[in-house]
């Protein structure tokens, strides 16, 4: 079986006003990112989650976190064995299994050190960073 999540990344791909639409900001990274199908939409006060996938391959979706204070999109990625990108039953397992949400609601915190997400327990912080 391979290995699902794991270390997660995240990578600032692109920056919108935050006095901007979210409708506005998801047609920007819609833009940045080829025009993908959007499968799911979550919004949060502070964040906006999108699971973006190629028309016609269910095993290429990829996630996508807006911190709507700062108006920075940040592509999420695990180092796991999902090369080709996620599932939808994966993107389901990443916010049931393990709480993704927790970590999503406050988006400040993706930047606060790395973190390990694995099904069955919430996002783990592994270390802090220095600022």
């Amino acid at each position: 079986m391979r290995k699902l999540f794991g270390k997660m990344t995240s990578t600032i791909i692109a920056s919108v006003d935050k006095r901007e639409s979210l409708e506005t900001a998801v047609a920007r990274l819609l833009e940045a990112t080829d025009h993908p199908n959007i499968a799911r939409w979550i919004q949060f006060p502070n964040a906006l989650l999108l699971f973006l996938i190629v028309p016609g391959d269910a095993e290429s979706g990829a996630f996508y976190m807006l911190n709507r204070r700062t108006g920075a999109w940040y592509w999420i990625d695990f180092e796991d064995e999902k090369f080709g990108g996620y599932s939808e039953a994966d993107f389901d397992n990443l916010m049931n299994g393990c709480r993704f949400a927790r970590l999503v609601e406050r988006p400040s915190l993706i930047r606060m050190g790395e973190w390990f997400v694995t099904p069955g327990w919430g996002p783990q912080l592994l270390g802090a960073t220095s600022a």
